[in-house]
């Protein structure tokens, strides 16, 4: 019960916290935050409502519903039913004896006449959802009982947790590379910032960490690379401030050799992808080669041989950071096969896209799943 109980107030410390991190104002979303309705005897927390829809003739209400971490509703059903779609942040939405469904930007949920439920934020995250009134004329709210916090931390750390023994074929540092990559692709710094903490607890040096976001920077940009160290030293210094002298780490080792750039960049990408370097050249190598010596001279040597990552390392990031960014499944197929090359199991990047999909959800993780199963076939 005291471990329990434990868990209960770390969870809510971290609702408190992330509060206090971000105000309503400065919540990125596509719809106007609204007014303040809390505090409210249907809510836990505080929340706001702006109305969406202005015809009424239409009949169809539709609100933008807004809530701070670890703000939920009380359990409540209606009438005639009611959509929500998910606009921004991380959410839940449970049914009374169902798991809870984590909810993020993009996704629906129907619920039928007459079904009790609950929706809110993630307790380390903002969210945002339009609510869409069904059947106006009959429709109304019956709200019961409040969810508990007992309740909603159990259901919120059971939908996180999903993979959780899945995911342990990856080591504790695996994983934080994976979170920190893959929030840096998508440019999601609100999450960013918990997964670099969580990346020097599992015991990566300053300079280890950097070297991530350094690394992420040939695949998403400069821009997101840049942004994600600034964040970075927000943590480091906020670190400092609290007591916590985080270990900065060596520097890369400097290697010597007479080998050109573009050389050692072609041998480095042939031991990786198992590839002869005189293969015959890609497409877009041969139809703009100054990018093929870019990615020869800077990305596979420059950066690739820099050994505060192992190529291991490197990879399970580069395919963390594609997930990220979305949309590149070419480039993925690639580097994923590369993960194949060096050893890492088809398991370790199922792994890989759980921590995806739990992170920033299955319409990030789901297109990488289609490219392992091709990937998997083809072995």
């Amino acid at each position: 019960m005291y471990f329990k109980n434990l868990f209960l107030t770390v969870m809510l410390s971290i609702s408190s916290a992330a509060t206090y991190a971000q105000s309503a104002n400065a919540f990125r979303q596509p719809y106007p935050l609204g007014e303040k309705i809390s505090p409210n005897p249907h809510f836990t927390g505080e929340v706001w409502l702006a109305p969406l829809s202005e015809h009424r003739e239409l009949n169809v209400p539709m609100f933008n519903v807004t809530f701070e971490p670890g703000c939920r509703n009380s359990w409540h059903l209606h009438k005639g039913g009611q959509i929500l779609i998910a606009t921004a942040g991380i959410g839940y939405y449970q049914e009374k004896g169902q798991p809870a469904r984590r909810l993020f930007p993009g996704d629906i949920v129907e619920i039928a006449p007459d079904v009790e439920h609950w929706h809110g934020a993630a307790p380390d995250s903002w969210f945002a959802h339009v609510t869409v009134e069904c059947n106006p004329q009959t429709n109304a709210a019956l709200w019961l009982d409040p969810v508990s916090d007992e309740q909603y931390c159990e259901a919120t750390a059971e939908a996180e947790n999903r993979y959780a023994e899945a995911n342990k074929t990856l080591t504790a540092r695996e994983q934080t590379i994976v979170a920190v990559a893959s929030y840096t692709g998508r440019g999601d710094l609100e999450h960013l910032k918990p997964a670099l903490a969580a990346a020097l607890e599992a015991g990566m040096t300053v300079n280890e960490v950097n070297e991530v976001l350094i690394h992420a920077y040939a695949y998403c940009g400069f821009p997101r690379s840049l942004r994600a160290i600034q964040t970075f030293m927000q943590v480091v210094d906020e670190r400092k401030a609290k007591g916590i002298d985080d270990s900065v780490g060596r520097e890369a080792t400097v290697r010597e050799d007479n080998c050109s750039r573009y050389e050692r960049g072609r041998d480095v990408l042939a031991e990786i992808s198992g590839v002869p370097s005189d293969a015959p050249k890609a497409g877009y190598a041969v139809f703009a080669p100054t990018v093929e010596r870019f990615l020869k001279e800077h990305l596979f040597a420059d950066i690739f041989e820099r050994d505060l990552l192992t190529y291991r390392e490197r990879e399970l990031a580069t395919v963390s950071v594609l997930a990220g960014v979305g949309g590149v499944e070419p480039m993925a197929y690639g580097h994923m096969s590369i993960c194949l090359h060096l050893g890492i199991t088809a398991e370790q990047l199922s792994a890989l896209l759980n921590i995806v999909e739990t992170n920033l959800g299955k319409s990030y993780s789901e297109p990488l799943r289609k490219v392992l199963t091709q990937l998997t076939v083809k072995i």
